[in-house]
């Protein structure tokens, strides 16, 4: 069985408690990364969300992630950490992902369809929405550089991702000092 992570599942170590017997590069075509789920509560608020990882169907897309491979027998507590991690509102879907030594498979790939979607804005009322949003965890501005920062590690440039990070910094905001 395969996980497709394109977040925080890439790069937290989550793996290693369920048998994973391979973690590699792949990609998942149709579909890009968007920051258009509201986080209510760790990086924002109801008043002020901050705009979070999800995928955008999109037929030209391209979202290059890490994919995990899990022994059969695992499965089920797999899905039941990834349920209970993600949350009610996602769901994941079984989608074709490429891995370069493998081919083409199918693999689970968290998708977020609840009510805390995002409308569609400029990236100027994006940038104004990450500035002013603070949860629980901090600034919804260092949650942006982060999701930058671990992308660069594993050598995956994002283009919504990069062009976030980078006007943010041109204002000051997220600075790792």
């Amino acid at each position: 069985m395969w996980i497709f992570g394109y977040g925080s599942l890439m790069t937290d170590g989550w793996e290693g408690r369920y048998g994973c017997a391979q973690r590699v590069v792949a990609e998942l075509h149709g579909y890009r990364r968007a920051f258009s789920k509201a986080s209510v509560v760790n990086w924002g608020t109801r008043a002020c969300p901050c705009p979070t990882l999800n995928l955008e169907s999109r037929e030209d897309a391209l979202c290059i992630g890490v994919a995990f491979k899990f022994p059969e027998t695992r499965r089920s507590e797999v899905e039941t950490y990834l349920a209970k991690r993600e949350g009610k509102s996602f769901m994941l879907s079984s989608l074709e992902i490429i891995v370069k030594e493998e081919g083409p498979i199918q693999a689970l790939v968290p998708l977020y369809t609840g009510k805390n979607i995002l409308p569609s804005v400029t990236t100027r009322e994006l940038v104004a929405s990450i500035r002013q949003a603070r949860g629980t965890s901090g600034a919804c501005s260092d949650y942006v550089v982060d999701v930058h920062e671990q992308l660069a590690k594993l050598g995956i440039d994002d283009p919504a991702v990069t062009q976030l990070q980078e006007h943010l910094l041109a204002l000051g905001c997220g600075n790792r000092t």
